[in-house]
């Protein structure tokens, strides 16, 4: 049994949930901002990757992601062992405060209830362990970000929304916190293969400003799609 499977949550244990990949849908966009018709990331070409990325800086790129269909089950879940969650997500290199912005702007549209602590920051395990020594749960979908977090004595569960079943959490969490194994209902089990409409009118990639600003209600216009 590896070491990681010995640490248990305790009363004092807050619970950490990455934005991109676990509740919105930043691989879909990324896949059609590099022009991948069917949205699926890993046909992505090598050469397009950091290009498409670059791409990003200065928009309202992460303001525009489509929210997973499992987000709100996913926070229904958390919210049974601790009375608050928390995000924690890492910024876009080279554009720190534009994309911490428009993560914000996204967390505060489609999060409900809304999560106590915002954390954009590309060195989470700093949140691994709380004061008292009590360990923290990062939920992430990026492996290096997990071993990191246990590295520092935090517990990490890995889930990748579009690749995993939610019960993947649910078993990390009842382990954890030392209690037996709960079924979830089928209908938050996550397999999915229809993608949901956006609900915001922000174009993906489109550089913000003031009229974009201006309209946080209106409907999202989703130009790369057909």
């Amino acid at each position: 049994m590896r070491a990681q499977e010995l640490v248990r949550a305790t009363k004092n244990t807050k619970i950490y949930l990455d934005m991109d990949g676990v509740l919105a849908d930043f691989f879909y966009a990324y896949a059609k901002l590099a022009g991948i018709e069917s949205g699926k990331y890993r046909e992505i070409p090598p050469a397009k990757a950091d290009p498409t990325l670059d791409k990003m800086v200065g928009t309202n790129f992460f303001g525009t992601l489509p929210k997973f269909p499992t987000a709100d089950a996913l926070v229904k879940l958390v919210l049974k062992y601790v009375s608050s969650y928390n995000i924690c997500s890492s910024p876009l290199r080279g554009d720190f405060n534009n994309s911490a912005y428009w993560k914000k702007i996204w967390i505060r549209r489609h999060l409900n209830p809304q999560p106590s602590e915002i954390e954009i920051t590309g060195i989470k395990e700093q949140h691994a362990v709380n004061a008292d020594g009590s360990p923290n749960i990062l939920i992430d979908d990026k492996g290096s970000n997990i071993e990191r977090w246990r590295a520092k004595g935090g517990i990490g569960i890995k889930y990748q929304a579009d690749e995993d079943s939610l019960q993947k959490v649910a078993d990390g969490l009842a382990h954890v916190y030392g209690e037996d194994y709960e079924e979830l209902e089928e209908s938050v089990d996550v397999r999915y293969s229809i993608y949901p409409k956006l609900t915001k009118r922000f174009v993906i990639g489109e550089p913000y400003g003031k009229k974009n600003l201006k309209v946080p209600h209106a409907k999202y216009v989703d130009k790369t799609r057909k």
